[in-house]
């Protein structure tokens, strides 16, 4: 259901709004309790009961986080993703969302196709209230298969530029704290994140190739992302395909079908962490290509630990996982 390069969807949206594609009808702005290092960034939320985090369920749902809200009274499906940290909901359209009644206010042009655009919208999870929101709602044409069955919208900036979020696997819950309640303590691995092009992040880990080439990466972080790693091949690269690898289809994403090899890296090091046998996709670049979309962390990775998101800090926290961990 996801792709591969699920990042090039948010970079097409990122494009179609700095380029000026929506109308005015962005121009509506509230203030969110708090402060925020995202000073470009506003948005409103409440927490009911009165808080300083709120815990939200999730379940899996293929390799994604899929948590249950309501938008107007109707109970909606939503994806977690920070692949790129999209300042608006994203609706992927279908007669579900339709029935949503969104108050539509222009189009933005995605390049291949045009959207619609919506705006004062609340999301409402149980004990938090996300309001007044813009959106983009992906088209649709009736009668064709629904691609993102099971999901309606996808939410990124309102949880990653509001909250630190913390994910746990083992208990199947997400944490979100105003960042200045937050305070870690605990012995948790802790990973410098750097800003890249449309808002995304990178952190710097060590693999260690078949052919024993030990070699520095700066990778994407994607919670979207279906393998655990990807890493790009070719001729402006050291990288070399292993032996196990195999030509495979590595999904949808923004610009239709990508195919890569899949095999395995010999050992990747984060930090401290030493993790063996890891599952890649190989994905051959030019060389002039940028980091974005070819070079990332995927889901399964985070999944091994138990994982906190401090875009506040720009730090990333990997706690060992009971259920997941080797």
């Amino acid at each position: 259901m996801k792709s591969s390069s699920t990042p090039c969807l948010a970079a097409i949206l990122a494009s179609a709004t700095l380029l000026g594609g929506c109308d005015e009808g962005w121009a509506n702005e509230t203030t969110r309790e708090g402060q925020s290092k995202f000073n470009e960034y506003k948005s409103s939320y409440i927490l009911n009961p009165p808080s300083d985090s709120v815990v939200i369920p999730f379940e899996l749902f293929g390799k994604n986080i899929r948590m249950t809200a309501r938008v107007n009274g109707h109970e909606c499906n939503v994806l977690l993703d920070n692949g790129s940290l999209w300042d608006d909901l994203l609706f992927f359209g279908s007669p579900n969302v339709d029935s949503l009644q969104l108050n539509i206010v222009g189009t933005t042009d995605l390049g291949n196709s045009t959207a619609e655009t919506a705006a004062g919208i609340d999301l409402e999870f149980d004990g938090l209230t996300i309001t007044d929101q813009r959106a983009v709602i992906l088209p649709y044409v009736a009668g064709l298969p629904n691609p993102w069955e099971g999901v309606d919208l996808q939410v990124s900036s309102a949880f990653f530029k509001n909250f630190v979020v913390e994910i746990n696997f083992d208990r199947m819950i997400i944490r979100l704290t105003k960042p200045e309640a937050y305070d870690y303590r605990g012995n948790g691995e802790i990973i410098e994140m750097t800003p890249n092009v449309f808002d995304s992040r990178t952190s710097r880990i060590t693999i260690e190739t078949h052919d024993a080439k030990v070699i520095e990466l700066d990778l994407l972080l994607d919670l979207g992302g279906l393998f655990e790693l990807y890493l790009p091949i070719g001729d402006n690269s050291e990288i070399a395909l292993p032996p196990d690898a195999e030509l495979k289809s590595l999904g949808m994403g923004g610009f239709g079908a990508s195919e890569g090899h899949v095999g395995t890296v010999k050992e990747v090091r984060i930090g401290k962490l030493r993790l063996t046998g890891v599952q890649a996709a190989f994905i051959e670049v030019e060389p002039d290509e940028n980091v974005y979309g070819n070079s990332m962390i995927g889901f399964p990775m985070f999944q091994r630990f138990n994982v906190t998101f401090d875009y506040f800090n720009e730090r990333m926290i990997l706690e060992s996982s009971m259920i997941h961990s080797e």
